[in-house]
């Protein structure tokens, strides 16, 4: 029986987990499958190795390092592959299921062109990447304008005050990547949300600041014709 690759993250973000998904589908590549070792506080984040890896709960003491500087996905992907640096490293979730897919098309059925919006990322980051309060007001004024129907998407430990005609709270992640896949588009902050986005292949808008001593475009971006960052 082949022994599979353990693999799992010291940070546990939607983001930082969804790193791990880009060794998965460059080992299934080769013929190699992971073993996902993910603490029971986030166990939801099983779905997102559908079709990729095995997951199993509980901890590790060591988890699988960066090495090198670049990309964060780049850096992990060098602990299996000497071509690492050549290799796409943008996440990949499969995860589909019957009754979140139902969900979707009965929650879009009444909502023309819509786009997912995300402004605000989680609290440790939010002076740094989300949207200022006036930035969201005129995106979202902007993106009805061109025909658009934004669907803010938010956490409650975060919420955006802001009242806006489409807004989804904590949403289970399973009807959350169908509703990410379904719609193809997303609008907003550098967080797990846009790494969830790119992972189901949606067209993305990347608002970012520009680099400074908390945030580097080298270490979060994705080089793909389908996603645009903008740095403000």
């Amino acid at each position: 029986m082949q022994q599979k690759i353990e693999l799992s993250s010291s940070s546990i973000g939607l983001g930082d987990i969804l790193l791990l998904t880009s060794i998965c589908k460059n080992l299934l590549a080769k013929n190699k499958k992971a073993k996902i070792i993910l603490p029971q506080k986030i166990e939801r984040f099983s779905i997102l190795f559908d079709g990729l890896a095995d997951v199993e709960i509980g901890e590790r003491d060591a988890h699988t390092p960066d090495i090198g500087g670049g990309h964060y996905s780049t850096r992990k992907l060098r602990n299996f592959f000497e071509e690492a640096d050549l290799l796409d490293n943008k996440p990949l979730v499969l995860h589909s299921d019957k009754e979140s897919e139902k969900w979707v098309n009965e929650y879009l059925a009444d909502k023309k062109n819509p786009i997912i919006f995300v402004p605000y990322c989680a609290k440790q980051w939010h002076d740094v990447r989300s949207f200022k309060l006036e930035q969201c007001s005129y995106a979202i004024e902007k993106l009805i304008d061109i025909g658009l129907t934004p669907i803010l998407c938010e956490s409650s430990s975060n919420p955006v005050p802001i009242s806006i005609e489409n807004k989804l709270t904590d949403l289970p992640l399973s009807k959350y990547i169908c509703l990410m896949r379904k719609v193809g588009n997303y609008y907003g902050c550098n967080t797990g949300d846009m790494h969830l986005a790119i992972s189901v292949g949606a067209t993305c808008c990347v608002i970012q600041p520009k680099n400074n001593p908390f945030f580097n475009e080298n270490e979060w971006n994705y080089s793909h014709p389908s996603i645009q960052y903008i740095s403000i």
